[in-house]
């Protein structure tokens, strides 16, 4: 009877010991569980989280810096474009002038060498017996015509006849007494041209030297009695 007892008190303790270990196993479970939950920051933030965030802040930095040194770059690509770009304008401007001024060069060349054409159609006309003959007024149908052509190419005729003498338009062969005043153009030998502003041909020239000085009568008589006394000294030797 003893016995029976002592033996069902060892069955509950240990029924009361089996229990006790299985309310106290979830605890050590959650006890694993919350030493693997991560901790959270000030911030609210967890340590994977903070721990990821120096790694994303230096990538954004390595960006911007990216950026600002492509746009420098593009910047100087930018600057060497614009001055190539003035470089070609400027080389595109020198070589239309140095073509134009070719182009004038070859055209003078080729009126100086009408000039004297045009010159002896000139003369012709002006020494023709007849002008009213049919012959004399074709050829000034063909002078008149020429002339225009080389207007239209920029031949223009220097005016001298009763102009003041200019030296850079003008050459004088002579000088002679006229009623004009003094470094007056009396007569145009040649007539000169120009083609823009360039002289092609001067026009050759006769300028006056004024009038002489008038002598007074005063002077005149003394002249003539002086020619008279020259005179009568001659007869007197020769008797």
């Amino acid at each position: 009877m003893v016995n029976e007892n002592m033996e069902n008190k060892n069955s509950e303790i240990e029924k009361k010991i089996e229990l006790t270990e299985e309310s106290t196993a979830p605890d050590s479970e959650i006890i694993q569980q919350a030493s693997v939950v991560p901790t959270s920051t000030e911030g609210g933030e967890t340590e994977e989280q903070s721990a990821e965030q120096p790694s994303e802040k230096v990538s954004v930095e390595a960006i911007i810096k990216s950026l600002e040194e492509k746009t420098k770059e593009l910047e100087e690509i930018k600057d060497r474009w614009l001055r190539v770009c003035a470089e070609f304008d400027n080389y595109r401007k020198r070589m239309q002038k140095e073509i134009r001024e070719i182009k004038e060069l070859a055209t003078e060349a080729l009126v100086k060498d009408i000039l004297p054409v045009l010159d002896n159609f000139e003369r012709a006309l002006q020494h023709a017996p007849d002008p009213e003959d049919p012959f004399v007024e074709g050829v000034r149908m063909i002078f008149n015509q020429l002339k225009e052509i080389l207007k239209n190419r920029g031949l223009v005729s220097i005016e001298a006849s009763g102009q003041i003498f200019n030296p850079n338009e003008h050459e004088a062969l002579a000088q002679i007494e006229s009623a004009l005043p003094q470094g007056t153009v009396v007569q145009v030998y040649e007539r000169g041209y120009k083609m823009g502003n360039r002289l092609l041909r001067p026009a050759k020239v006769i300028v006056s030297k004024g009038q002489l000085e008038p002598v007074s009568e005063s002077e005149n008589n003394k002249n003539n009695n002086k020619e008279n006394n020259d005179n009568n000294e001659k007869s007197v030797n020769q008797g």
